[in-house]
């Protein structure tokens, strides 16, 4: 498959990519050209975007997709699939784990949101995962629509980069449009 990858110059991107590439998938990867998104776009099949704060400023995941989707418009990928964070949309009320997020996180929970907003005319799938950590790959994670995370909730990179590429794959739920998983590793 070819990927367009968005962000790739994250930690949770960059472990994306080296995953897509071994397992044969052709990637195209921007950081931050906004210029060249359509170029990236061009051929892709799917869009992979682990877009996300990283001394930024606010609006970075909602300008980023903004961007993303406009370059995608008409010819480009109709296949999203998207790094959000638990606790925003519908899981904002969920648990104390979620109002302790909004209390330290304010800023980049609101810029999730309003990504995801922008997301709906798409093929989607929306990825809510919980801390991600720099572990190895466990292949131990649950996913589901209605989970309840506690403090302790984590996910590697590798196994969040393993469920965003079998996500893309025609047998992943990801195939229909609509379906939010939100991912989260088990912490055992």
């Amino acid at each position: 498959m070819r990927l367009a990858v968005f962000g790739a110059a994250g930690r949770a991107d960059r472990t994306v990519v080296d995953h897509a590439l071994r397992q044969g998938h052709e990637v195209r990867a921007l950081t931050r050209d906004p210029a060249a998104v359509a170029r990236t776009l061009n051929g892709a099949d799917a869009i992979v975007s682990t877009l996300g704060r990283q001394r930024r400023g606010p609006g970075i995941c909602t300008d980023g997709i903004r961007t993303v989707l406009s370059a995608a418009a008409g010819n480009g990928p109709r296949r999203l699939i998207v790094l959000s964070n638990y606790g925003v949309a519908d899981s904002r009320r969920r648990t104390a784990y979620v109002a302790v997020s909004w209390l330290i996180e304010r800023a980049a929970l609101n810029d999730k949101e309003q990504m995801e907003v922008f997301i709906r005319d798409t093929a989607w799938t929306i990825v809510r995962a919980s801390v991600l950590t720099t572990g190895p790959r466990t292949g131990r994670y649950r996913t589901g629509t209605d989970l309840r995370l506690s403090f302790t909730a984590r996910v590697s990179r590798p196994d969040l980069a393993e469920f965003l590429l079998t996500e893309l794959q025609p047998s992943g739920t990801a195939t229909h449009p609509l379906i939010d998983p939100n991912l989260f590793g088990d912490f055992c």
